[in-house]
This record gives structure tokens, C-alpha cells and sequence, in this order.
């Protein structure tokens, strides 16, 4: 009977952690799309053009630093 009731607190306990899991992703995801919905379709394409212009006249720099840093926490889910 005891090694039931462990058996189960440990099952109960997995699945809190897992809903706490993806309801700290989903809060993590909403403010993501939060940030991206403050600027607007038109800074958006005014720096997409920024970038396309910078790139046709060869002084575009990527900044590889924040870029991978970047890419890392995506993939972390940080």
C-alpha cells in the first residue's frame, strides 16, 4: 500500500511540474507576441528596408555576438 501511494504522489507531482512547465511557456509565448505586437507593420517594413539598403550598399554588420546569443536562448527556451 505504501509503495501505491508513493508511486502515485510521484506520478501527481510529474504532472504538476509539467503543467507548470508549458503554462510558464505559454505565459513566456504571450509576451513574446506582446513585445512583437508593439511595433507596428510600418517600423517593421521601415526596417526591413533599412536592412535591404544597408545590405544593397555593402555596410550591413550582423552583430554575431547577440545573434547567436539570441539563437541559444530560442533553442533553450530561456
Amino acid at each position: 500500500m505504501r509503495i501505491a501511494s508513493s508511486v502515485t504522489a510521484s506520478i501527481q507531482q510529474a504532472q504538476t511540474r509539467e503543467r507548470n512547465d508549458i503554462n510558464r511557456n505559454d505565459e513566456k509565448r504571450l509576451q513574446e507576441k506582446d513585445i512583437f505586437n508593439m511595433f507596428s507593420d510600418k517600423s517593421h517594413a521601415d526596417r526591413v528596408a533599412r536592412i535591404k539598403e544597408e545590405i544593397r550598399s555593402g555596410t550591413y554588420k550582423i552583430d554575431l555576438m547577440a545573434t547567436s546569443d539570441k539563437m541559444a536562448q530560442s533553442l533553450l527556451n530561456v
